[in-house]
């Protein structure tokens, strides 16, 4: 993977220079793990489709300011990332109370129903942000905090408190069904 990364670094310094070779790779290289970043925010493919390829263009028109300080996974993420949350936005604003009806009925998880990316589904949205960008996309902690737009301090809190609170979920699910009344506890 660091490989990867050094040459991505490489070629977004190409691209930088107007080298569009360079940035096509860089498409290339990325666009599967940002396309499923980006389809974890907004769970709806075309969606997710759209929004991957407005970072890609973002970032192409905004390279003048990447200045290094940060991995260019780094900072293409954090692209991707903001035209998501200004997409759900702007859906949250034009949406109706019948199609939220319709999009919560409607199943668009990618994931089988015994995932543990399922179950932390159901935290808060933070912690699943901080959950997914580490162990998921396999950011370091620096990175999921610039990603985040937040601090290394609360990007661990976040991970612990987000572990503590799928081990609960985790347990709950094992020990309780549907049918069973008791919460788990046994009799």
């Amino acid at each position: 993977m660091a490989e990867t990364e050094e040459s991505l670094e490489d070629l977004a310094a190409r691209a930088k220079a107007g080298s569009v070779p360079a940035f096509e790779r860089i498409v290339e290289e990325t666009k599967d793990r940002l396309f499923n970043y980006v389809l974890q925010l907004v769970r709806n493919e075309h969606d997710a489709d759209d929004l991957t390829q407005e970072a890609f263009i973002k970032a192409y028109r905004n390279l003048h300011s990447f200045d290094g300080r940060a991995r260019f996974t780094t900072w293409l993420y954090t692209i991707a990332k903001n035209a998501a949350f200004t997409h759900l936005r702007r859906r949250r604003l034009h949406q109706s109370i019948d199609e939220w009806q319709e999009v919560l009925a409607a199943e668009s998880s990618p994931e089988p129903d015994d995932s543990i990316w399922k179950v932390a589904r159901g935290l808060k949205p933070k912690f699943y942000e901080t959950l997914w960008l580490f162990y998921a996309e396999g950011f370091s902690l620096k990175e999921t905090a610039a990603i985040m737009n937040t601090n290394l301090v609360t990007v661990r809190v976040n991970l612990y408190r987000a572990r503590i609170a799928l081990g609960k979920k985790l347990r709950f699910s094992r020990d309780w069904s549907p049918g069973d009344r008791s919460g788990g506890v046994a009799e």
